[in-house]
């Protein structure tokens, strides 16, 4: 969510946000921000950190369904983000109910991933140089990975939170 860590000191980033919602964002208390939503008639006021807790636990249900059981998550996060915002998605996985056991950035996650399904290609005498395009919905991020047997490293990253699809 592109409002988690959000507060009303950051005007420019949450105005270039409100161009693509169609819900009403209000100043709240202690400089924080919150959505005016109507559900079943009623106006109720979220903060970022709820409406991503919301969704976190409707998560956790599906994997419930699933017959898989667990209080604990590992979460990806943009490379971009702050501390506050990171804060903020740790404190979205608190309102869920569900242990956060591990922040991590997407580009690490994606490279990880890669890593465990290439495992038998990899060489170990030459590392192999992977890159990692990710043109999504708002933003871009690029990174560079190496690889061996047992060991990955990310190289480098670079991210516009502002060049995406939208």
């Amino acid at each position: 969510m592109r409002f988690l860590g959000l507060n009303q000191d950051c005007a420019e980033q949450i105005e270039e946000e409100k161009k693509f919602i169609t819900y009403k964002v209000s100043d709240l208390e202690n400089k924080k921000i919150g959505f005016e939503i109507k559900c079943r008639g009623e106006t109720q006021m979220f903060t970022p950190e709820q409406v991503m807790g919301f969704y976190l636990k409707k998560v956790k249900t599906y994997f419930e369904k699933a017959g898989l059981t667990s209080n604990e998550m590992v979460l990806s996060c943009p490379t971009y983000l702050t501390n506050s915002e990171r804060q903020a998605y740790l404190d979205a996985s608190e309102i869920a109910g569900i242990k956060c056991i591990r922040l991590i950035n997407e580009s690490t996650a994606i490279a990880l991933t890669y890593g465990f399904f290439r495992k038998n290609d990899l060489n170990k005498d030459k590392a192999r140089i992977v890159a990692f395009v990710d043109f999504g919905h708002s933003k871009l991020t690029v990174s560079y990975a190496s690889f061996k047997p047992g060991k990955m490293k990310i190289l480098g990253t670079h991210s516009n939170k502002n060049l995406g699809a939208r």
